[in-house]
């Protein structure tokens, strides 16, 4: 009988033994997965999840995020609880927001990257940078072929008295007629006034748009002669 007990403890723990060394042997082997392998797990599970429309809370909190220049903020919320791409319908869009307040070109490069509209029908993002003088934005929305053919992009920018970014657009094949006119207008006589031939060349302008007179009553050749500039006179004549 004592044999028959000692062989039965002898079996419990043998096999309570190679229990424990599976477990830790299962344990070690989850310790050593490699670090990149670890890391594309995350990131597919990071893919798949899909942000839910946010609430008028979240909304307003990634809004003030946006007007306040925080750029850790904002992009914290882009990745965990507000969609790059929302389009609301009562405020301007997000990326509009951005470019309302600043030239930010990071705040713009997350929104854009992340799937934001950047050829809304309802004042497209180059509108607003031209109204706004947001020439590093501008750049960066032309560079990924935002469409400046069929706005007023070129004459908002004259408009509102923005040189280079009306030069960026129109040395890039803007639309020169979609707008007010006197976008163009005032383009063209900081073009002689500043002696660009580039502009000029580019520009296209009826016979009445170079005999325009501006507020003074002057025409751009009045105020090449005022300026002696000979060249200029020349060229316009």
């Amino acid at each position: 009988m004592r044999k028959l007990n000692t062989i039965v403890l002898f079996t419990f723990f043998f096999i309570i033994q190679s229990c424990d060394t599976k477990t830790k042997q299962g344990k070690q082997t989850t310790k050593n997965i490699p670090e990149d392998q670890e890391s594309n797990t995350k990131s597919s599970f990071t893919n798949k999840l899909k942000i839910p429309m946010p609430t008028h809370e979240i909304v307003d909190e990634f809004y003030e995020a946006i007007f306040a220049n925080d750029n850790t903020k904002v992009r914290e919320m882009l990745e965990t609880k507000f969609p790059a791409n929302y389009e609301p319908n009562n405020k301007i869009s997000p990326l509009g927001a951005v470019i309302g307040t600043s030239d930010n070109l990071y705040l713009a490069r997350l929104l854009v990257e992340g799937g934001a509209n950047i050829n809304g029908k309802e004042n497209p993002p180059v509108v607003c940078c031209s109204e706004y003088g947001r020439l590093e934005i501008l750049k960066y929305l032309v560079e990924r072929n935002a469409d400046i053919k069929n706005n007023e992009a070129f004459n908002k920018a004259g408009f509102h008295q923005f040189y280079e970014c009306g030069k960026f657009l129109l040395l890039n094949g803007a639309n020169q007629e979609k707008g007010d006119i006197r976008g163009k207008l005032w383009f063209f006589e900081q073009a002689v006034t500043k002696s660009d031939y580039d502009v000029l060349h580019a520009l296209l302008l009826t016979e009445d748009e170079l005999n325009n007179n501006n507020c003074d009553g002057e025409t751009a050749l009045i105020i090449a002669i005022k300026q002696n500039n000979i060249q200029m006179v020349s060229y316009l004549i």
